[in-house]
This record gives structure tokens, C-alpha cells and sequence, in this order.
């Protein structure tokens, strides 16, 4: 039952930060294991993981047009949705097909779909003259929340066995929905009128919208092909600790958050730019960095790490900020969709670049945010 009385709102931002990062643990939950894609008949965990995103592409549209979390209070659809992907992932244990786990991390997928999108509302719906910087702390926890399968691994000494870091993961999301159940909804939670083709056609009459559309579209080109590599890449510059691929993950979580303080002063689509153009450098960068001394390779990937995801709550901000009141809904669920929808064949292609043209792959991921500067041109919010 939600908390009684009027807690103080640093409590309440606490508690669903928090509830995002346990949330969001079971995403990339395989990639940390060491033996589940053997468990479930796969020689790679990338077939669980492509099914994830294709499930939270599908989830998110269902969420839309079904308006589930208008016609409910939307701490009880993250709930249910958080107990859901705890109960698929948990699973995977008792996978003895691949196809089995294929469904079972598509249905990850949709129900994760009720986990991050409804986390952004309801943090919204508690904050909403402090978005920007509210959405950045609930992105960085999404980010940390990512990485916290190498940080179990690493904390447990399991070696990436499944049977540690599955559970773990399961139990972690488990718990986000009991948190956010104790915060319930905020007092200014907006109702939505659903899908509304009128609305969407709204919103994509306003240039900063378009803007913000064209560079998320090129920004997360990137991002889950980079989340994907990052312990091929922690192993290219000579790093193979788990802890490395965690600091390099969660790193996002610290570039968020300083992304929405920066916000206030400046723009979300100017700091979306800055980030932009940070994490191409980066990628651009990476073939000579391997030749550098080792702390300075790993301190690059770091600063990857940190800025390839810390525009995603200032497009966020900036496109739900330019959509009329009854496009929102529509117009967000249109860009999550499309954004996720690419991240498929990206991280595939990402993925054989690597195997091809080794440290190269640097230029394959930064092709994604200079397409998205230059797809952004001088758009509005400068």
C-alpha cells in the first residue's frame, strides 16, 4: 500500500531510483553468465538478448494503444509488470529448449516495457517542475540497474554461473515492485487519452520534437550495440574483471545525472548534442586508444561509457516537453518503438564488425550518433 502521510520527496525520488535500478536488472541478466547460453541450447547469449529488445519494442506499443496504464493506477501496472519479468527471467533456469528461451526473454521484454516507461511517469508525476533533472536520475538508475549483473558477479565470485546470477537478478526486480507499490502514484499524474492519431500528427508538427526524435533515433543506434560489446571491448584494451565492465556500465548513471543538472542552465538539446558528439569521439577515437597505456585505454572507455547514454533523458525531456497534451502518450510510445526497433540489427551489426574488423568497431558505433547530429542539423533548442 502506498506510504501514508506526505514523506519527504527525497524519499520518495529515492525509493523509485532505486526501484529502477533492481527493475531493470534482469535486461542484461544472461549476457553476465558464463553458462546459460549453453543451459538453453545457444552457443551466444546475443539470440536472448535480441529477443529482449523485440519483446519491449512489442510491450510498448501494447502499453499505448491498450492505455493499461491510464485505466490503473500505474505503480500497480509497474508492479505487476516488475513481478512478471522477475517470474520469465527466474525461468530461464528451467529452459530445455532455445525456443523456450526465446519466449521466455520476449515476455521479458514486454514486461520490462511496464517497468522503465512507467518509471519515467511516475517519477514525473511526482516532480514535474524538476523533469529534466528527475528523468536524468531515473535513466542513470536504468543504467545501473543494466550493469548490476557484472556487479553481482563480481561481488559473488561466481564466475558467471547462471544459478547465482539469474536468481539474483529475479529477486532484485521482484523487490522494485513491492517499492514502488509503497510510493504509489504521484499527485500530479497525468492521465492520458490514449493513442490519439490527432495527437501524434501534433506532435510531429513541432520542429523540437522532430529534432529530438532524429537524434534519440541516432543515439540509440549506439547504445545497446555499445552495452552489448562492452566486455569484448573491457577485453580488446586488456581488461577482463567484472568490475571493469560494471564501473564502464554504470558510468552512464553518473553522465545522466549530470547531464539534468547541466539541463538547467543550458538546454536538454544542447546537452543531447554535447553527448552526442562526446560518445562519436569516443568511438572514433577507440582503433589508437588500444595502443595507448593501459589506464588511459580503460579511462576512454569509461568516458564512453559515461556519455553514450547520457542524452536519452534529455531527448526524453525535450520531445515530451514539445508534444501537445493529448499527443504525448502517442508520440513517446512512436519513439521508444522506433528507437528500440533499431537497436536490433544494430547490435547484430555491431556484433560482426567486432569479429571482422576488431577495434574498428569503434566507427560502426559512432556512425549512430553522427547520423543523429547531423539528422538534427541547427533543429530547435539550441
Amino acid at each position: 500500500m502506498p506510504l501514508v502521510g506526505h514523506p519527504p520527496p527525497t524519499l520518495i525520488l529515492g525509493l523509485l531510483v532505486a526501484s529502477q535500478v533492481l527493475g531493470t536488472s534482469v535486461w542484461f541478466a544472461p549476457q553476465a553468465t558464463d553458462d546459460l547460453a549453453d543451459l538453453t541450447g545457444f552457443g551466444t547469449t546475443a539470440p536472448l538478448i535480441l529477443s529482449t529488445q523485440a519483446g519491449f519494442v512489442a510491450g510498448t506499443m501494447i502499453f499505448a494503444l491498450s492505455g493499461l496504464a491510464d485505466r490503473f493506477a500505474a505503480s500497480r501496472v509497474f508492479a505487476l509488470s516488475a513481478a512478471m519479468a522477475s517470474a520469465s527471467t527466474a525461468a530461464l533456469l528451467l529452459a530445455s529448449q532455445p525456443w523456450h528461451a526465446v519466449c521466455l526473454r520476449f515476455l521479458t521484454g514486454i514486461s520490462l516495457a511496464g517497468v522503465y516507461p512507467l518509471g519515467m511517469k511516475l517519477v514525473v508525476s511526482w516532480f514535474p517542475e524538476r523533469a529534466p533533472q528527475a528523468l536524468g536520475w531515473l535513466v542513470g538508475a536504468l543504467v545501473i540497474g543494466t550493469a548490476s549483473p557484472w556487479l553481482l558477479r563480481a561481488l559473488t565470485g561466481s564466475a558467471g554461473r547462471a544459478g547465482v546470477i539469474i536468481p539474483g537478478a529475479s529477486a532484485a526486480t521482484l523487490l522494485a515492485g513491492f517499492m514502488v507499490l509503497a510510493c504509489g502514484d504521484g499527485p500530479h499524474l497525468r492521465r492520458s487519452a490514449g493513442f490519439s492519431w490527432s495527437g501524434l500528427a501534433g506532435a510531429w508538427a513541432s520542429r523540437t520534437f522532430r529534432t529530438a526524435l532524429a537524434g534519440y533515433l541516432g543515439h540509440m543506434v549506439e547504445l545497446y550495440a555499445f552495452w552489448a560489446l562492452v566486455p569484448a571491448l573491457a577485453a580488446q584494451a586488456g581488461a577482463s574483471s567484472s568490475w571493469v565492465v560494471f564501473a564502464v556500465m554504470s558510468a552512464g548513471g553518473v553522465g545522466c545525472v549530470l547531464g539534468g543538472h547541466l539541463a538547467r542552465w543550458t538546454s536538454p538539446l544542447f546537452m543531447a548534442r554535447v553527448f552526442l558528439a562526446s560518445s562519436a569521439a569516443c568511438g572514433l577515437a577507440w582503433p589508437w586508444a588500444l595502443q595507448w597505456p593501459f589506464p588511459l585505454s580503460i579511462a576512454l572507455l569509461g568516458f564512453w561509457g559515461a556519455t553514450v547514454v547520457a542524452d536519452s533523458p534529455q531527448f526524453s525531456a525535450a520531445a515530451s516537453g514539445a508534444c501537445p497534451k493529448d499527443g504525448v502518450a502517442a508520440a513517446m510510445a512512436l519513439m521508444v518503438s522506433l528507437g528500440f526497433a533499431i537497436t536490433i540489427p544494430a547490435i547484430e551489426i555491431a556484433a560482426m564488425a567486432r569479429l571482422q574488423h576488431g577495434p574498428w568497431v569503434g566507427w560502426v558505433l559512432a556512425a549512430g550518433p553522427l547520423a543523429g547530429l547531423a539528422l538534427m542539423g541547427k533543429g530547435a533548442g539550441r
